[in-house]
């Protein structure tokens, strides 16, 4: 659902609190996000799968629309919280259910259109976030975002019943972790550890590129339009993204890693909309694509089955995205909020750094 990540970005100036208290409800999504993915990490192809995915997007929805009519801080916290649980487990169920089929149908490149699409949610948000908060205020922004998501949620319950595309689970491969060389044992905890860094850089710059965008820029219609662009750009390129990964996962991550470490700089080192514009380019142009790559890279690396490589991986993401908020919104109060975009710059670099260093023997990654 497109709604949370585009509605949220404007909290600091909607409901009037600091970017601390911003965080805190940042982190609070992103803490349910973390129990959901978990939760959803043994699930299995079959009707229940199915029908937790449909229980999940409709959670979503309706959680979603609370926050447009509830004020008090401790009903937005446990909003916040079970509307991140339903992303989370919605995350693990359909990439569970489209990965399998890809597999099966040998088509792994198709999915960087599964993830692209957040990117098309993410501008969607960011465009009708601004006309509705016009009309009736942050709970108008709120509650229309939740109406737009109610005729989505309904397509991806038509598209994924299990009549059209259920698939029998895929036969776990014959060795375990255990029995990889070292290398390969090297690779996975690497990447691990990366997705880990990513979530931690990534959320920063996805939950305040707009404050800070506001605020060196003093533009709120520039604050909205750096949004946009990151959403178009996510759409765009995480096929493209998985399309150039044909002869290698590892330098394509790299490559993403680094380009979103510099965007996140850019409106750090700059206030001009230029800056703004191509933070959000590159920020938005990166993250799904690191995404897609990988979970696809990390179900060939592991034995397991797709749903628990999928939970494995997305749950230390969930963790750098629940300590991410905390961290920028500490550091706000004192040091400033470019220093938490620095610190996640640093972040995403040393992210490439960890995959590089683990692919230094010359088997293709």
């Amino acid at each position: 659902p497109f709604s949370t990540p585009a509605v949220r970005q404007g909290l600091g100036q909607t409901y009037g609190v600091g970017e601390d208290v911003a965080g805190g409800r940042a982190a609070w999504n992103d803490a349910g996000y973390l129990v959901g993915v978990c939760a959803m990490g043994k699930e299995r192809p079959g009707m229940r799968r199915y029908a937790l995915m449909v229980a999940s997007l409709f959670l979503s929805v309706a959680t979603t629309a609370g926050m447009g009519l509830v004020n008090a801080t401790g009903a937005m916290h446990a909003l916040r919280f079970l509307g991140g649980a339903a992303s989370g487990s919605c995350f693990v169920l359909c990439s569970s259910i489209v990965l399998d089929n890809l597999f099966a149908i040998n088509r792994p490149v198709l999915g960087g259109l599964l993830y692209g699409a957040v990117g098309a949610g993410l501008a969607l948000g960011g465009v009708i976030a601004g006309p509705f908060e016009a009309v009736g205020g942050s709970e108008a922004a709120w509650l229309g975002a939740a109406a737009l998501c109610i005729p989505l949620a309904a397509i991806g319950c038509v598209a994924l019943r299990p009549s059209v595309n259920h698939t029998p689970e895929l036969p776990a491969a014959s060795t375990t972790m255990q029995d990889r060389n070292a290398a390969q044992r090297r690779k996975y905890a690497a990447l691990l550890m990366a997705y880990f860094l990513e979530g931690f850089g990534y959320i920063i710059g996805t939950t305040f590129l707009v404050t800070l965008v506001q605020t060196t820029g003093n533009s709120l219609e520039l604050a909205r339009t750096s949004w946009i662009v990151t959403g178009c750009a996510a759409l765009i390129t995480a096929p493209l993204w998985r399309m150039a990964a044909r002869n290698g996962y590892v330098p394509m991550l790299v490559l993403a890693l680094t380009l979103q470490g510099i965007g996140v700089l850019l409106p750090v080192l700059s206030d001009s909309a230029v800056a703004a514009l191509s933070g959000g380019l590159l920020l938005g142009g990166t993250f799904m694509g690191i995404t897609v790559l990988s979970l696809q890279y990390g179900v060939t690396l592991s034995d397991k089955p797709s749903a628990h490589t999928v939970a494995v991986l997305t749950a230390l993401y969930g963790i750098g995205q629940i300590i991410g908020p905390f961290v920028a919104g500490m550091t706000a109060k004192s040091m400033g909020l470019s220093f938490a975009f620095i610190l996640s710059s640093i972040a995403l670099f040393i992210a490439a750094a960890v995959l590089l260093l683990a692919a230094r023997d010359k088997e293709k990654c």
